[in-house]
């Protein structure tokens, strides 16, 4: 039941009004089954670990809650942080460390009779399990004051809008929500249906057409000139943009109707200054994550060594965030890289200073700092989607061969159309200052503007394969 099909328009219609005509005391019980529903969907089994792992961590969560021994309470979060990591190593990072095993065997010369296994990944199941580890810690750091009961800690942890690809939610911020009786809002049904509206945009009309040229491209680099493989590299930096900002859009637009306020995961990461200011911007709910949970523990831990500690716990903590994303090296070194943009960053604050004082007109830096920051993010994304080294090296090899080739000048119509298309939502976005940009329009316009996105969305859904989301694989 991916978001951008017509079966999940029904059912979040279905859901939605079905939400409003219980009665109040009802309505988590009947979220909690929409989720489930929707989970089901998908998959039973993965839904009964789903499940299992919602228990354990609520059963978890009260016994740290209640117990006043430290010593007790920090075994309590070890023994949970430990099966939830088990869950998603076993899951997602069997295969990955079992082949690298492998490889290393037969490198060293030595005959191996160990197996792989054809192991599915759980639905979401990156996204959900950092969910319930937030929960978990949160409350061993006495930050969570709200205390649930079972089902709305299940809902929590379930939440059908988020549990695909995020953003990812603190309990501190959704089960008050979910805790209170919400009140029928015609504003928020406007809000979120236009949310929905925009993220269908981003998703089916820039990021899946920007996809269809990048498979081709990616899958067989050799065959085309440096031209085409420059376009099929920037264009797949705006197709991952669009289709994970279209998925976070709807998943806020469905949260919406539903009276919910979730984060808003993206804010012009394009226009980012450096990249520190791009991990602001983009994916913030998993920035967030990272930064308070890992980086700044590991920063406490290495504060003896100073700047260097810094650079320690950044390189860390954005090499995990690559082998978060997938079990591959490409994503381990696309983490790796953005720690080393992030550390040479730290180490070079003089030399930033110095280039400051070369160009002292701030509108001709801010664009320099922002032309540099996307090269660096958009060369990055090489590795994030080659299927291995091998065929990254060769799509970088052939960006330096300089080709042209005789369909040059339609690649670069088609990159500059998508390019403006994208740059003039974020900049909408960025003057009016909110995400919800179809409600800056006057009505007609609105109204009119929304009916020919669905129409061409509904056409293109109807005569095309609908692409999975991007991070659905994380």
């Amino acid at each position: 039941m991916q978001f951008n099909s017509f079966i999940f328009l029904f059912f979040i219609t279905l859901v939605s009004v079905l939400y409003y005509l219980v009665p109040p005391k009802l309505r988590n019980y009947l979220l909690l089954l929409s989720n489930y529903l929707f989970y089901f969907y998908f998959d039973f089994v993965f839904a009964m670990l789903l499940f299992v792992l919602t228990s354990i961590t609520y059963f978890l969560g009260n016994k740290i809650n209640d117990s006043t021994d430290h010593g007790k309470k920090r075994n309590l979060v070890v023994f949970a942080v430990v099966i939830n990591i088990l869950a998603l190593a076993f899951f997602k990072y069997f295969n990955f460390f079992t082949e690298s095993f492998i490889s290393l065997l037969n490198l060293l010369g030595f005959n191996n009779n160990l197996f792989t296994l054809k192991i599915l990944l759980p639905l979401g199941i990156s996204f959900y399990i950092f969910q319930t580890l937030s929960y978990i810690l949160d409350i061993y750091y006495e930050t969570l004051e709200v205390k649930s009961n079972f089902v709305e800690y299940a809902v929590f942890a379930s939440f059908f809008p988020t549990i695909v690809a995020g953003p990812i939610e603190r309990a501190s911020r959704l089960l008050p929500q979910i805790k209170s009786q919400k009140e029928f809002k015609l504003n928020n049904i406007k809000e979120g249906t236009y949310l929905i509206i925009i993220g269908l945009f981003r998703k089916v009309l820039i990021g899946d057409a920007c996809g269809k040229i990048v498979n081709h491209i990616f899958a067989d680099p050799q065959y085309y000139s440096s031209i085409e493989v420059f376009t099929a590299v920037i264009l797949y930096t705006f197709q991952i943009y669009n289709d994970f900002a279209g998925y976070s859009s709807m998943a806020r637009g469905v949260a919406k109707l539903l009276g919910f306020d979730i984060f808003i995961n993206f804010r012009q990461p394009y226009f980012a200054t450096s990249v520190a200011d791009f991990w602001r911007r983009w994916h913030i709910s998993l920035s967030l994550w990272l930064k308070d949970y890992l980086f700044v523990p590991l920063q406490m831990k290495y504060r003896r060594y100073r700047m260097w500690g810094n650079i320690i716990a950044m390189m860390i903590t954005f090499t995990l965030c690559g082998f978060w994303h997938g079990a591959s090296w490409t994503f381990i070194f696309w983490g790796f890289l953005h720690g080393f943009y992030m550390s040479f960053a730290l180490l070079s604050v003089k030399q930033k200073q110095y280039f400051k004082k070369l160009m002292p007109n701030k509108k001709s830096l801010t664009i320099l700092q922002a032309a540099i920051t996307f090269f660096l993010i958009t060369f990055a994304w090489i590795f994030f989607r080659a299927e291995n080294f091998s065929n990254a090296f060769l799509i970088i090899e052939k960006l330096f061969e300089f080709s042209t080739g005789e369909f040059a000048f339609r690649f670069i119509k088609i990159l500059f159309m998508y390019l403006s298309v994208s740059f003039l939502l974020d900049y909408m976005e960025y003057k009016w200052d909110t995400d919800i940009i179809l409600l800056k329009l006057k009505p007609p316009v609105r109204y009119a503007i929304s009916v020919a996105i669905l129409f061409i969305v509904f056409a293109y859904l109807i005569t095309s394969d609908k692409a999975p989301f991007i991070y659905a694989q994380f």
